[in-house]
């Protein structure tokens, strides 16, 4: 099992890939060195015998004695290559050399493949050619021992070679497959050592190489959106278990109170059943809330903002006991999920209002600058103090704490602006309204 998870390592398999290259690429240079090699010899060894062919020719050969004296000339010593036989009209053959006994194996000869003017026997190998003189015929061998003696040392020295190059190659190929591999067995190994339960660790991004980069980088953004992504699962699971249990205890208590009393007093029945249904309809609100910022997504279509402010002012003149001040540039645009940026408006309508008095005003604007979209919902409440601007979109907090059970609401609604702001890569400033109440100021980038 081990042998085989090796076999498939990155490391293992750039190493016999670029052994297997480099291999191949050895065996293509050395051929090539052999053949290039063996072709010179060859056309050396005929253009030499060539010369002699000429010489033969011009020389004055017109009887065994000056054929015997040109051969002994020309052909003698032992370090001639030539074997020459020649036929006389006389239909006496005549030797060089040494050539008798060469000449005596020549039926037993064989001839190379495509090459008719190569002829070996056993270790020997020599060029044969023929000359016609007048009547005479001369069979010329030459031969190529010292050629091929050299061609076999290149062969010997080009396979040293190889095996040399080839060992040093793959101990360097080797060596540089495990350390490009090794950023991956890094984040391999810290893959296995990841806690995603507890939040813990980030793979190391390294500098090279780059696609390796670029996979730790993608793989700890996946981690960072899990990470959210179970962090919004728990919250959810928190907050509705901690702001259900209050209301789900209080209904079951008006439940009981009817099913005891309900008969001997019906009087409290009304009550009870009002109190049940606003507490559900709170109940199905907050659920909603919770579920919005549990599953948010950012838009890509482009909506018209000054438009949709228009929608929701209407909706409020209608709902709200408030004056409603409001300017509107004309023309604004975002690129954003329409129905986010409703919730954003109507939340922070909606707690304009909660905590100012009727009388009192509300001021909307919406402008465009050079840096994006401003959007300001002011009030004319008691205002927010410097200490609770630090909780003010926190989850179920309220401003004024004394008023918590008066003042209508979730106490999700700040959240989700806050959320759907920074979605889309804004921000958002609490600020002091003149001359009293608060602004809530939002801004967001121009794309």
């Amino acid at each position: 099992m081990e042998n085989k998870k090796r076999r498939n390592s990155a490391r293992f398999q750039l190493t016999i890939r670029f052994a297997l290259l480099l291999t191949i690429s050895i065996l293509v240079l050395s051929i090539s060195i052999v053949t290039v090699l063996s072709r010179e010899l060859y056309d050396s060894t005929k253009e030499q015998t060539e010369l002699l062919k000429e010489t033969m020719k011009k020389a004055d050969t017109k009887n065994r004695v000056e054929w015997l004296e040109f051969l002994d000339t020309y052909t003698s010593g032992k370090s001639s290559p030539y074997y020459i036989q020649v036929f006389l009209s006389s239909g006496e053959s005549i030797y060089s050399h040494e050539a008798r006994q060469v000449f005596s194996q020549f039926d037993e000869m064989n001839q190379f493949l495509f090459l008719q003017t190569l002829l070996w026997e056993e270790e020997d190998v020599y060029y044969y050619t023929t000359l016609e003189k007048g009547e005479d015929t001369a069979a010329i061998l030459v031969s190529m021992e010292d050629q091929f003696d050299l061609i076999k040392r290149v062969i010997l020295l080009s396979t040293l070679l190889t095996m040399i190059v080839l060992f040093v190659g793959v101990w360097f190929i080797a060596r540089f497959a495990g350390v490009f591999s090794r950023p991956l067995r890094v984040m391999n190994n810290e893959i296995g050592t990841l806690n995603l339960e507890e939040k813990k660790g980030r793979l190391t991004v390294p500098e090279d190489p780059r696609e390796v980069k670029y996979v730790a980088e993608s793989f700890n953004e996946l981690l960072e959106k899990q990470e959210r992504s179970l962090e919004r699962e728990k919250q959810f699971v928190a907050d509705v278990s901690h702001e259900l249990r209050t209301p789900l205890t209080a209904i079951r208590g008006h439940v009981k109170l009817i099913r005891r009393r309900g008969e001997a007093h019906p009087e409290v029945i009304p009550k009870s059943i009002a109190y049940i249904d606003t507490e559900s309809k709170r109940m199905t609100l907050m659920v909603e809330q919770l579920l919005t910022l549990g599953r948010l997504e950012k838009g890509t279509d482009v909506t018209d903002v000054s438009q949709l402010l228009r929608q929701i002012v209407d909706d409020f003149q209608l709902m709200i006991r408030q004056t409603l001040e409001v300017t509107i540039e004309e023309d604004v645009y975002l690129i954003a999920e329409k129905e986010h940026l409703r919730q954003i408006i109507r939340n922070l309508v909606e707690n304009a209002a909660k905590y100012t008095e009727p009388s009192g005003g509300i001021s909307i604007q919406l402008r465009q600058t050079k840096e994006g979209v401003t959007l300001k919902v002011a009030d004319t409440g008691k205002g927010i103090s410097a200490e609770e601007r630090l909780h003010i979109f926190e989850r179920f907090y309220r401003a004024d704490q004394s008023r918590s059970s008066q003042v209508s609401g979730s106490g999700i609604g700040l959240s989700i602006v806050w959320a759907l702001v920074h979605l889309y890569e804004g921000h958002i400033d609490v600020l002091d309204n003149q001359p009293k109440g608060s602004q809530f100021v939002v801004y967001f980038p121009k794309k």
